[in-house]
């Protein structure tokens, strides 16, 4: 993947630069994570992941548009 600042927005071709989108629940704050497969519910944890594979996201945003571009 590229490094940090050297992608371009494919909106308005601006500077793109790093940063992280935070999940916030029960007092906790937590780096989203994608999850290989279809969302299925759980009564108790208000999905099933276990045994999925999870990845980080990274997120650049725009500079000069706003315009958010995220990778896992």
């Amino acid at each position: 993947m590229a490094g940090p600042g050297s992608l371009t927005c494919i909106r308005c071709q601006g500077t793109m630069e790093r940063g992280f989108i935070i999940d916030e629940g029960y007092g906790k704050r937590t780096v989203p994570r994608w999850v290989l497969g279809e969302a299925e519910t759980s009564i108790w944890t208000g999905l099933k992941i276990r045994g999925k594979d999870k990845l980080e996201v990274t997120t650049y945003r725009c500079r000069r548009c706003g315009y958010l571009e995220s990778y896992a």
